[in-house]
């Protein structure tokens, strides 16, 4: 009886280190991207790759794409919208963020690009990363590496 009563003391600290752990992380809302002469199909699978290596990287803790994308239509706001500082820091408290992630993909000639703009809400600041590839395949092999960049600014 002692040996379970051991283990669910371990197993309820260890829940409590995770929690902890993920609570202490900033918190980011990667809002789904837009597109200009790309296919809304690669945008989604764009804005799901991003933020999976986002959750993955272990220094931040991602919202769920699903609630963002519901608060945007109910709110009937794009990402566009989301530049301005108030829209920004008003939308990313009430999904639980300190941090939104804002992109646009677009096409130019045979080329692929995006602007990928953080926005830190306590306090407001804002950077842009921008990267351009030779198709829109190329572009999302870049993804881990552009997370990287964005990551270095949440993390400072």
């Amino acid at each position: 009886m002692k040996r379970y009563f051991i283990i669910l003391v371990a197993v309820m600290l260890y829940s409590a280190v995770c929690a902890w752990a993920e609570y202490s992380m900033p918190v980011v809302a990667v809002i789904p991207f837009e597109v200009a002469g790309i296919a809304q199909n690669d945008a989604d699978a764009f804005t799901t790759q991003f933020a999976e290596i986002l959750a993955t990287n272990g220094t931040v803790s991602v919202t769920d794409s699903r609630t963002v994308g519901v608060l945007l239509v109910q709110q009937g706001l794009t990402a566009s919208e989301l530049i301005d500082a108030e829209h920004a820091t008003t939308f990313a408290s009430e999904v639980g963020a300190d941090f939104l992630i804002i992109g646009k993909l677009f096409a130019l000639g045979n080329m692929a690009g995006t602007f990928v703009t953080i926005i830190g809400t306590h306090p407001v600041t804002v950077s842009v990363a921008v990267r351009q590839a030779e198709s829109m395949n190329a572009l999302m092999e870049a993804v881990p590496e552009l997370c990287a960049e964005l990551l270095e600014n949440i993390t400072k």
